[in-house]
């Protein structure tokens, strides 16, 4: 009885999944293998002052994108529980 609201919800997370890994092969994410086994190793250039703002603005962005999620999913199961 709850199936298909469940079976929908991961279908999307499937779609969105496949969606991000076709763009990341038509952005060329993954041709440099050879450079990216280094990339651990490289010596940080950058500002740290410069390096702490980004990092702030893409910690807002992750802390979005999981309230997201999270509400999503509340709501999916709401919508399971009393729409039945």
């Amino acid at each position: 009885m709850y199936y298909p609201f469940f079976v929908a919800y991961i279908l999307t997370g499937l779609f969105i999944g496949v969606a991000v890994f076709v763009w990341a092969l038509k952005t060329g994410q993954f041709s440099d293998q050879q450079r990216a086994r280094f990339l651990a190793m490289e010596e940080d250039t950058t500002p740290a002052a410069a390096t702490s703002a980004k990092a702030g603005r893409d910690l807002y962005c992750v802390f979005y994108l999981a309230l997201a999620a999270i509400g999503a999913s509340f709501a999916l199961v709401g919508y399971a529980l009393f729409f039945r």
